[in-house]
């Protein structure tokens, strides 16, 4: 007796009930199920003197959506300059922070007892990335040592790595707000801010924060930026689930990216007409036609656009 076959999986956007038509051809993913998205490399080999350096031009996304508005305004870019080499490595340093950028640190919970050495850093904020039952016990917190220091603290809680891709934008959100802020500087009188995102061990859900921060503020890919945070903290440790997660969300900010860039094409367009198009205006608009569907095909194009009504 023949085996019924399973259905065919059809995407929402092909169903007669979509409100939405692809303007792209889609695939169902398969190169999420690849190989390692990161082997073995050498420092060198990550180019990072090629990675443009952070300021608005470079900005690829609305402001208001990763970064306060006037942002660029407020912080200094230095405070974003990329390790100019690998840390020489050795075991008791997984009990230490490391520098990513200037004014952001990884770091495991432990790291925090060393309040002489937070203070003497000059850190500003605390952030905990912590299992939800954690902070039901209230553990994996920075409270006690930034009350001790009159600097800021704050935490993220989740359950899985799948609220954690969630929570994501509101977190890099977060730590932009708060280097641009008039926030306590703390006992040590700094001019500048300076973020510790740390977890339990400073090996798994605080790892991912700081990549997805480096995949936005400095548009890294996925496996650039982990080769980044490895090169300074060696001991990190993403497994496959956690890869796949920042694989989502590098698919979740290349469509911002897409968004954004038809956004500014179009005002671009709006704002600033050629003298040709403003003559052609002031007579009787003939050839405005072919000149638009000419532009058109110039234009980046959106993921979807609105299924005509029948």
């Amino acid at each position: 007796m023949a085996q019924a076959s399973s259905p065919v999986e059809v995407p929402m956007s092909q169903r007669s009930e979509a409100q939405y038509t692809p303007t792209h051809q889609y695939n169902l993913g398969t190169r999420l199920f690849q190989q390692p998205i990161y082997a073995s490399a050498t420092f060198e080999q990550l180019r990072l003197d090629q990675v443009e350096p952070v300021s608005l031009a470079a900005h690829q996304f609305r402001e208001g959506e990763f970064i306060p508005i006037g942002f660029f305004d407020k912080v200094n870019p230095a405070l974003f300059k990329l390790p100019t080499r690998d840390v020489e490595w050795s075991y008791d340093k997984r009990r230490t922070a490391q520098q990513i950028l200037p004014c952001l640190h990884l770091g495991p919970w432990g790291c925090l007892a060393k309040r002489g050495w937070l203070n003497q850093d000059g850190f500003t904020l605390l952030l905990a990335i912590r299992d939800r039952r954690l902070a039901m016990a209230r553990l994996v917190s920075g409270e006690k040592a930034a009350a001790d220091l009159n600097i800021v603290a704050d935490s993220v809680d989740i359950q899985d790595y799948q609220e954690l891709i969630t929570t994501l934008p509101q977190t890099i959100c977060r730590i932009n707000e708060h280097m641009a802020s008039s926030a306590p500087s703390g006992l040590s009188g700094s001019t500048e801010k300076k973020v510790l995102v740390f977890c339990e061990t400073g090996n798994n859900s605080s790892v991912l924060v700081v990549v997805a921060y480096l995949m936005v503020m400095l548009n890294l890919g996925v496996a650039q930026a982990l080769q980044v945070v490895q090169s300074q903290r060696f001991c990190i440790d993403v497994g496959e689930s956690a890869t796949q997660m920042l694989l989502a969300f590098e698919a979740i900010i290349d469509a911002k990216r897409d968004v954004e860039r038809t956004r500014r094409a179009s005002f671009m367009e709006v704002s600033v007409p050629s003298k040709k198009r403003s003559n052609d205006r002031d007579t009787d608009g003939t050839g405005v036609d072919e000149y638009m569907a000419l532009n058109q095909d110039r234009r980046p194009l959106a993921p979807f656009q609105d299924r005509p009504a029948y």
